[in-house]
């Protein structure tokens, strides 16, 4: 059984569009999700191209042979991820109870998301004459610490910022953001829904009550990815369950030394700040193969792991 405190599936999101991205791991997103018996015909659209622009809008195209994410949809309509995944769920016997009020202390698993924020995102999704594009923005102007980017797909789009939870008044520079993009590129917007959330940053297994996905700060703190963990997190809890494991054992093997990496890469980019950005984007731009040299960025290394303490303390103050 499911126990979901909403009304209804999906109900968190306004019809946002996000990425199953290939960027922290070298295995294919939809190749993992087989893995762990997880269908993978549900709506997508793989991207291979996107446009990424520094604070003076000088453009840095990446293009990778194989798709860098997949584009889905959130929220309770048709065709978006959360709706399909309830579906199959039934489908194989699972019980769903909206509405639920109750404590977790009878939970075999928690997956209640993110409890202290790290990262935190505001947006718009809206109609519009958009046919298909993938651009982000990397300048503090924009969003401190973070970036913006612009979603869009068959007359649909979002555009979002993401930045440390310590920045205040986000509307602003998600303001600010559209205006960016309009410079960019035209595009209409035609009945736009607001949306806001927040990410997580991983501190520490406490042990327990297997927590998944974000309830277990099992998240990207560079980027805030976090559809992967989510999903491999999710499936570890169910083996150490079938097969009398220990959760957190597997999860310290297998999804932790990707966290501390993503601790000591959020690090190094606050240090960047915006006028150095453009080192970055240049770096990935001109790269043979941009997935993979994202994929090394997020490879857990002995040197990343001896700085993670610091990069730690540091993030946390």
């Amino acid at each position: 059984m499911v126990l979901e405190k909403n009304e209804k599936v999906g109900s968190n999101f306004k019809g946002d569009f996000q990425g199953l991205e290939n960027g922290t791991s070298s295995k294919d997103i939809l190749t993992l999700l087989n893995e762990i018996n997880i269908r993978t015909d549900f709506a997508y659209e793989p991207f291979r191209e996107c446009a990424l622009y520094d604070r003076n809008l000088k453009k840095y195209t990446v293009k990778s042979k194989n798709a860098g994410f997949y584009l889905i949809r959130r929220g309770e309509m048709e065709g978006s991820l959360d709706l399909y995944l309830a579906r199959i769920a039934e489908q194989t016997g699972v019980n769903i109870q909206f509405n639920y009020v109750g404590g977790l202390h009878n939970a075999d698993i928690i997956a209640t998301g993110a409890n202290t924020p790290f990262l935190i995102a505001a947006g718009i999704n809206f109609g519009t004459n958009i046919d298909k594009v993938a651009l982000a923005i990397f300048d503090d102007l924009i969003s401190p610490l973070g970036y913006a980017y612009l979603l869009g797909f068959h007359g649909r789009a979002t555009i979002a910022v993401v930045s440390k939870a310590t920045t205040k008044r986000l509307s602003k520079y998600l303001e600010r953001a559209i205006d960016r993009f309009s410079k960019i590129t035209s595009f209409q917007i035609n009945d736009p829904v607001e949306f806001g959330g927040y990410g997580t940053c991983f501190k520490r297994v406490v042990g327990g009550i297997p927590l998944i996905g974000e309830a277990g700060g099992f998240q990207d703190a560079m980027w805030g990815f976090g559809l992967r963990m989510a999903f491999y997190t999710g499936f570890l809890a169910a083996k150490a369950l079938s097969e009398n494991l220990d959760y957190w054992s597997l999860v310290e093997k297998e999804v932790v030394p990707f966290c501390k990496t993503s601790i000591v890469n959020r690090l190094f980019y606050d240090l960047l700040r915006s006028k150095r950005y453009q080192h970055i984007l240049s770096r990935i731009s001109k790269a043979d193969d941009p997935i993979v040299y994202v994929n090394k960025l997020y490879a857990p290394t002995c040197f990343k792991r001896l700085l993670f303490p610091l990069a730690k303390k540091l993030l946390s103050k």
